[in-house]
């Protein structure tokens, strides 16, 4: 209902609706005078036909009033019709410029579904774009969240505008905006360091509201969180994000390296380069490979020239207690459930991602593995 009566209250409408009035009532009243007097208007059909040409100053001559009321009525239709015609005009012409506006300052409402989210900005934003626009092979439907300015966001948006990223502008902690980029349909969230405003320190307490409010709001999307502060690791964990990422995670390691094992951070760089030609990939395990020994499959690809296999992964779903408490959820399910609270012990399994590097030639492939992959342009023969 309020659906029909946003409808009727549009201005569209109402311009419309006066259009068709005036376009009636001319017609009736041109009817009256010309009807058995200009063989033109035989119909009320000839006079509608008429009466709409002379409103849009199209003017074509096939019909025209000869009787003194009948031209009445035509300069009174001509005065009206110029007037509604150029309101009407004009509305549509604003309602598409808004769009436009809205569009540009980032306050459209996003329709997009199974779509990624990038909540927050930083140097790492365009990174991740310049590796989806190399890597991806669907095209990734991208929704950025942030509060940029708009020459700034303008700049990104035209260097990646391969990509067709929508922008919503705005607080990513804020309900009201994770809706406005439709965050109940999408299918993954990244959450940035937000750099789009001068926070400090206290980024990574938006990081840990805004995967707190992307859960609340949708329980089934990825969210990959980045925190910069690793005393913040377990507030995040309880905000139930499905991976984060630390920064400076690995430079010790990297740096250790250089002393220990030279020739390893460089084989890294390598690995982690947009430019390189060796990277890591992801691929589904093939019907064909499954039931089959990794060694199998490791000797297939390397004798196709393939890509070189390192491991093997599978994603295992979450599982919730109440998913296997009975349908009529009686007594017994509610003095399982609360018990369990009273212990204080999780009541989710949650969802997690286990890889394997190099596992054992003998390990049989399952139908929901995965395999992680070198590409590589190499001749391997």
């Amino acid at each position: 209902m309020e659906y029909y009566k946003e409808i009727i209250q549009h201005p569209l409408f109402k311009i419309f609706g006066a259009i068709i009035v005036i376009a009636l009532l001319g017609a009736t009243f041109e009817l009256i005078f010309e009807f058995n007097v200009n063989e033109d208007f035989n119909s009320l059909g000839d006079a509608v036909w008429w009466v709409l040409v002379t409103m849009t100053t199209v003017g074509y001559g096939d019909r025209v009033p000869i009787t003194p009321g009948g031209r009445v009525i035509g300069i009174t239709v001509m005065f009206l019709g110029v007037a509604l015609v150029s309101i009407f005009t004009a509305t549509v012409s604003s309602i598409f410029v808004a769009r436009q506006i809205k569009e540009g300052r980032g306050l459209e409402q996003i329709k997009l579904k199974n779509h990624l989210i990038i909540c927050g900005w930083n140097f790492n934003g365009e990174q991740i774009l310049s590796s989806l626009l190399k890597h991806s092979k669907k095209k990734s439907q991208i929704v950025l969240i942030n509060q940029l300015g708009e020459d700034a966001i303008s700049d990104v948006l035209n260097h990646f505008n391969a990509l067709k990223i929508k922008f919503v502008h705005g607080d990513f902690t804020k309900e009201a905006v994770l809706n406005r980029a439709n965050i109940a349909s999408a299918e993954t969230a990244i959450v940035l360091p937000d750099f789009s405003v001068s926070l400090g320190e206290k980024s990574d307490e938006r990081t840990i509201l805004a995967t707190l409010s992307i859960k609340s709001i949708n329980p089934k999307i990825k969210v990959y969180a980045h925190l910069l502060n690793r005393e913040n690791l377990s507030h995040i964990r309880k905000a139930k994000a499905d991976d984060v990422l630390m920064s400076d995670a690995y430079t010790g390691y990297i740096m250790a390296a250089h002393i220990l094992a030279p020739g390893i951070p460089q084989t890294i760089e390598q690995l982690f380069s947009e430019d390189s030609k060796h990277n890591l990939i992801r691929e589904n395990v093939a019907q064909s490979y499954v039931g089959k020994t990794f060694d199998e499959l490791r000797a297939n690809y390397l004798k196709e020239n393939k890509s070189i296999p390192l491991g093997i992964g599978h994603e295992t779903e979450g599982m919730h207690i109440i998913d296997i408490l009975s349908e009529d959820y009686s007594y017994l399910d509610e003095f399982i459930k609360r018990k369990f609270e009273q212990a204080g012990r999780g009541l989710t399994n949650e969802p997690g991602m286990k890889i394997k590097l190099n596992p054992a030639a003998d390990t049989i492939l399952q139908d929901k593995d995965f395999i992680i992959l070198l590409n590589t342009e190499m001749d391997l023969g």
